[in-house]
């Protein structure tokens, strides 16, 4: 399994959580009307005042943990060899410098 930080996929959780906020956006538009037609009881009726709260709530989770994990580091770079540790990004002393001297 690769490293938390080097895996680009994102997670599961920004998914599910913003699922449930959109399952409880719909069951806040649908209980009152199901409630008038009579297929749910109307105790029902006590949780369709906390469910914009709670779908506004689960947007917010889910926008901030889809955030947190595309703000962390990746090292998409080949590893270094043994004993240098750390990502093989290449430092400023490694870098290839392009001059004119093969254009005529």
């Amino acid at each position: 399994m690769p490293a938390p930080a080097a895996d680009p996929r994102p997670g599961r959780a920004p998914k599910a959580l913003g699922g449930l906020a959109a399952l409880a956006c719909v069951a806040c538009c649908a209980l009152p009307v199901l409630i008038t037609a009579g297929v749910v009881g109307a105790g029902a009726g006590m949780v369709v005042g906390w469910l914009p709260a709670l779908a506004v709530v689960l947007a917010v989770l889910a926008a901030g943990t889809w955030w947190y994990g595309r703000r962390r580091r990746s090292c998409s770079c080949a590893s270094k060899s043994a004993g240098e540790g750390g990502c093989g990004c290449k430092g400023t002393a490694d870098l290839l410098k392009i001059g004119d001297a093969g254009r005529r």
